[in-house]
């Protein structure tokens, strides 16, 4: 194997453009750099694993010894250095969550953590100290099968012939890429297989004949240029996808071995140096960039700031490569005993790990009265026993108050998440009504309105088939007397129409076009509406400044915040409109506006009887303590708007 400067140029841009991404550097496409990984890996990798079968000196135990050596050591530090300074700077459940995906990292299986971890209701991704070591996962479990099976399909055939086989499985691979994209956006990102196609066109460029001097200078040039417009032209909301092939298929072209090097080939190895400790830097960018947003309590780092986190990375790396990475790839132990070792130190990870994870994130780092805020799944903790429907729901709901088969007076409580957050204050309004709670998509979805989400490619459907069914449970349940519906209204301006068929609304308007129409459709005689408005939002997450002083852990004191106060004054504003909009032109409908009851000049509510409200920088808490419960409650005045007519139904059913 002839070592290739340019190739370590080609890391050198790869680890430069995900920094620059993650480091709010302008580069809407910079995360593809670690796509440009994957191509180069497929090469370098499949390019060594050829040459020992050709010689028959091919080893499986020889690979692995090689593969720990490169990866575990620098991969062991990064772990455990983040670990320890997380005890410092996370609340336990960030702790907690942290530790797990370092468990998982350590035998390269964090794609499978985040992929079923990263969601609406969990820690936001881009706080995730270990997010970055996904990528590590895919390229692991390519090489648990990829060494075997070349060893399987090179052996006794031609170069033409593995030309058509890899290349085969590559336009296959790509293939399935794209349909996984359409089935299940997040698992085509994260997990091996619509992954492989990105490795094997690497593997692919071995068995590729190599390109004369000037056809090698205009693969560089092209690839290189493929590789910048990626940078600049991909979105990290529909990726893979075809948009892969930037990264992919420009990397591909520079790295064609070529009889003879070009002038373009030579710059390209003068950012050599940089290449060298790319996988250091990238081990440690993001734990550096991740601690230091928990350090300012997820703020974002100004420029300044993100200047020298990204100095610090670089230095940590070039430490690392020199007295982590060097030493243990010079390091010339038996195979056997470094595959032991590398075992060793995983499971040492894996234990430190699954200890502070088993161990609830050590909340006894912290005061007993932050222990109710400590993560994100104890807040929104709230006891509701499930109910079988078999009739027009046909599936296991939660019901909450008086028991829904014999309550005299029913509810259904309908909307997304924000209906969720606002079940205990019902609860608490109303507990002589068996409330059902149907909270899965906005009300106002049909078939014409709708909302187009990208990890749920079946959105649309699902609502429009949810609202249908709720419609008929209202239709043929007379007994439900009050429908409240609560969303996040003002997020869905987001909505689209299907056709045209309500003359191309604003989203707004369609907001209030969907309300109207079911409305219309679910209105009885004595049946009542309400409104719930959102609750005043926060413009990040709160929890870090509402725990600071209380948490014990190490942060920066947070400022007040001016442009908090007036977004939380002012977000719902309209969508609050809106609502009193389509309440006035229903004589059984009411609204909620809990913007108005929290919010006044100087500020809005956040403390109530000593407990933080808020859960996120969206949603209240859902443990909050009965008397707090009850004072949220009677503070937006839910008893009251619940339980009585609207006056204008009142005067409406009066005599002439």
């Amino acid at each position: 194997m002839k070592y290739r400067a340019d190739i370590d140029g080609l890391r050198a841009i790869a680890v430069l453009s995900v920094l620059a991404f993650h480091y709010n550097a302008a580069l809407p496409g910079g995360f593809t750099g670690v796509d440009v990984f994957f191509v180069i890996s497929g090469f370098l990798i499949t390019q060594q694993l050829a040459g020992e079968i050709a010689s028959g000196t091919f080893s499986i135990l020889n690979f692995y010894d090689r593969r720990i050596r490169r990866i575990v050591p620098a991969l062991a530090v990064v772990l455990l250095t983040t670990l320890w300074l997380g005890k410092f700077l996370l609340l336990p459940g960030d702790y907690k969550s942290m530790a797990a995906s370092a468990a998982y990292a350590a035998f390269g299986a964090s794609n499978f953590f985040f992929l079923s971890n990263t969601g609406y209701f969990d820690q936001s991704s881009d706080l995730m100290p270990l997010l970055h070591t996904w990528s590590l996962g895919v390229e692991e479990q390519f090489y648990l099968v990829w060494p075997l099976l070349l060893a399987l399909i090179a052996a006794g055939r031609k170069r033409i012939d593995l030309v058509a086989i890899v290349g085969t499985a590559v336009v296959i691979g790509f293939g399935a890429s794209l349909l996984w994209l359409d089935a299940d956006p997040k698992g085509a990102f994260y997990l091996v297989l619509p992954r492989a196609w990105e490795l094997a066109l690497g593997a692919l460029l071995v068995f590729l004949p190599p390109l004369s001097q000037r056809l090698g200078a205009v693969a560089i040039a092209t690839g290189l240029a493929l590789i910048g417009a990626g940078f600049i032209l991909v979105s990290a909301s529909a990726f893979p996808g075809t948009a892969a092939i930037y990264p992919c298929v420009g990397a591909a072209l520079v790295i064609w071995p070529r009889r003879d090097e070009p002038r373009l080939s030579h710059w390209l190895g003068k950012l050599r140096p940089i290449g060298l400790i790319s996988y250091s830097l990238y081990l440690w960018h993001w734990p550096v960039w991740v601690l230091f947003r928990h350090y300012i309590n997820n703020a974002e780092p100004s420029r300044l700031e993100a200047v020298v986190l990204a100095a610090i990375s670089i230095t940590l790396a070039v430490l690392s490569f020199r007295f982590v990475e060097k030493p243990f790839r010079q390091r010339r132990w038996s195979p056997t005993r470094t595959v032991q070792t590398g075992l060793a130190t995983g499971a040492a990870v894996f234990c430190f790990g699954m200890y502070v994870h088993s161990a609830d994130g050590l909340p006894e780092r912290i005061p007993p009265a932050v222990y109710a805020m400590r993560s994100l799944d104890a807040m929104w903790e709230w006891p509701c026993p499930a109910f079988k429907f078999q009739s027009q729901l046909n599936n296991t709901y939660c019901t909450f108050g008086q028991p829904w088969d014999t309550a005299k007076s029913k509810a259904l409580l309908w909307g997304d998440s924000h209906a969720q957050h606002f079940a205990p204050l019902v609860q608490t309004a109303i507990p002589d009504y068996g409330t059902l709670l149907f909270a899965s998509c906005p009300a106002m979805f049909n078939k014409h309105i709708y909302r187009k989400i990208a990890d749920l490619p079946n959105y649309p459907e699902q609502c429009a088939d949810q609202r249908q069914r709720a419609i008929n449970l209202l239709h043929d349940d007379p007994s439900i007397n009050l429908v409240i519906l609560a969303s996040s209204w003002a997020y869905l301006p987001a909505i689209t129409e299907q056709d045209g068929t309500l003359g191309n609304k604003s989203g707004i308007e369609l907001d209030a076009a969907g309300l109207d129409d079911l409305i219309q459709q679910t209105s009885i005689p004595g049946r009542r509406f309400v409104l719930i408005g959102m609750m005043p939002q926060f413009l990040r997450d709160p929890i870090p400044c509402a725990t600071l002083g209380l948490n014990g852990l190490l942060r920066r004191q947070c400022g007040p915040d001016q442009q908090l106060v007036h977004h939380m004054q002012t977000f719902s504003i309209d969508t609050d409109k809106m609502l009193r909009g389509v309440a006035a032109r229903h004589p059984h409908v009411s609204v909620v506006v809990p913007r108005e009851a929290l919010c006044d000049d100087k500020g809005c509510t956040t403390w109530l009887n000593g407990e933080f409200l808020y859960r996120d920088g969206g949603h209240i808490r859902r443990n909050l303590e009965p008397e707090t419960r009850r004072a949220l409650a009677d503070l937006l005045d839910l008893p009251r708007a619940l339980a009585e007519r609207p006056a204008r139904a009142e005067a409406s059913a009066a005599p002439d």
